[in-house]
């Protein structure tokens, strides 16, 4: 692969600068995003039971419409699935991507025209931003992690794909060849079914691409799995390599500190997610990358992109085109972004163009600022994971906080086999003689709840259990729950125990 000006690069510029445009007026583009949602979908199943023609304002939706979530949406899903028309959007959809699991199993995400519309209304202007942050991506390959790794392709039974057939689906069809051809790794590796076939695969053809200017994945834990395996066989995925490519990478990725950017000549940035769980991670991404900048993703799922990062603002903004969203405070009062506050913490609802309506993603984020009229959000953790053995109601994003000043790239915390916690961490972080947890449990007694519960002895001592190689398990255990390998944050908190019989634990 040559070095080269993408065509790709020129026709998004100007994307970020119309974006921009957009935040002084940010609430009167949400209310038209809103009309414009209800009014296409208003003769869909739910839109005449919930009245979406005579909705005019955030007011009269809250009124009308129920907050709703994924096992309420599942028979409207499985019903769309069998290839039954106009039950949440028009028709039927081009395609259902897949997710994390929700208890009844992985979530079937459908996808519409204009769903994927709202992806490249804030994943364009991202672009165009870090190109022209950094020009010399135009002229270097990419390596994009959207979709599922190793899966193989399927329908539902009414013949809809599960899947788009490819990352670049999610530029459209204009952009789609553009992005195609600025691909490091070529779409067909995706349709490898072996985790290890795909991987070795992944890693050969990043090794082969001398140019490789951007990664962009969603974990920074998929990204050192793919390092660590480049390292690890160096020598087997160099074979058939230019002799000259091939010494110059066996000999730095054999190296203690390897230079990525001796690997990679044009190695610009990396595009992760950088908050809440994965806050560890990425600063451990950072610190073995050396001079190659990581920028922490905006807040972006299957079910749609909430907020994007510009290189000029301190936190990712509101993605004001790509759905329309609500906040729901502590209360249960939800908020367009005219009633949000900076330092509040919300709860998310989504509205999307994928007939996803008052959607609680589940997801807890804090208002740090406003750009113009957009508020700038940073990604707690997720709403729905908690655990409540005898009233101590301990959250994820409470525990996150309780436990990033300990440092850790792997602390979970969960139910124990007796009425307690456990907190699992990687022994190779963690010796036997660490005082973690004791400054665990002080930082668990800021709940005032946990705190009188273990006043009361409701609530026994916190445990620690050392184990082998914990992430490797955890990533392993979302696979077999159907989660997409890119797509499993690292952990906090377990609301369900038996963790000990799944982790390796040492024995001190």
């Amino acid at each position: 692969m040559t070095p080269r000006a993408f065509p790709f690069y020129s026709e998004i510029a100007g994307a970020a600068d119309r974006f921009r445009r957009l935040l002084p007026r940010a609430r009167a583009v949400q209310q038209a995003l809103l009309r414009d949602i209800l009014r296409h979908n208003a003769a869909t199943e739910v839109g005449r039971l919930q009245g979406f023609a005579h909705i005019d304002g955030h007011a009269a939706f809250c009124e009308r419409v129920p907050v709703t979530d994924y096992e309420a949406l599942l028979p409207c899903i499985e019903r769309m699935a069998a290839g039954v028309p106009d039950v949440l959007v028009p028709g039927i959809p081009i395609a259902f991507e897949e997710t994390g699991g929700s208890s009844a199993g992985p979530k079937l995400v459908p996808h519409t025209p204009r769903a994927l519309d709202a992806f490249r209304y804030a994943l364009l202007p991202w672009l165009d931003d870090l190109a022209r942050a950094y020009p010399v991506l135009a002229a270097g390959y990419a390596y994009w992690a959207i979709s599922p790794a190793a899966r193989a392709a399927r329908t539902t039974g009414g013949g809809i794909a599960v899947g788009l057939g490819g990352d670049a689906a999610y530029f459209g069809e204009a952009l789609a060849p553009l992005v195609i051809d600025t691909l490091a790794v070529p779409p067909s590796v995706g349709a490898l079914t072996g985790i290890e076939a795909w991987r070795d695969a992944t890693c050969a053809h990043l090794l082969q691409c001398e140019h490789l200017a951007l990664i962009s994945v969603w974990s920074p834990t998929f990204l050192d799995d793919l390092l660590a395996h480049m390292r690890a066989h160096a020598r087997r995925l160099t074979r058939g390599m230019a002799p000259a490519r091939a010494r110059v990478v066996c000999a730095e990725l054999g190296a203690d500190n390897p230079d990525y950017r001796r690997v990679w000549p044009q190695f610009q940035v990396v595009s992760c997610w950088d908050q809440a769980a994965s806050r560890a991670h990425a600063a451990a991404l950072r610190a073995q990358l050396g001079a190659i900048p990581v920028q922490g993703k905006g807040l972006l799922a299957t079910e749609g992109v909430t907020s994007i990062p510009l290189h000029e603002l301190p936190a990712p903004v509101l993605a004001v085109e790509s759905a329309y969203f609500e906040f729901r405070d502590g209360t249960g009062t939800c908020h367009d972004i005219g009633g949000v506050v900076p330092g509040g913490e919300y709860e998310l609802l989504l509205t999307t163009w994928g007939g996803l309506y008052r959607y609680a993603i589940g997801d807890r984020v804090r208002v740090t600022g406003f750009s113009g009229e957009a508020p700038m959000i940073e990604f707690l953790g997720r709403a729905g994971v908690a655990s409540d053995l005898c009233g101590e109601k301990l959250t994820e994003d409470f525990v996150l906080r309780a436990l990033q000043p300990l440092g850790l790239r792997f602390a979970l915390l969960a139910p124990a086999v007796r009425r307690g916690y456990v907190l699992f961490v990687d022994a190779a972080e963690v010796t036997a003689q660490s005082d973690v947890i004791a400054s665990a449990e002080t930082a668990l007694c800021a709940n005032p709840q946990y705190a009188y519960a273990r006043r009361l002895g409701q609530l026994a001592p916190l445990e620690l259990r050392r184990c082998v190689a914990p992430l490797r398990t955890w990533l392993a255990e979302g696979r077999a729950r159907g989660m997409r390998l890119g797509d499993i944050k690292p952990p906090a908190l377990s609301p369900r125990g038996g963790w000990e019989a799944r982790f390796q634990v040492v024995v001190s």
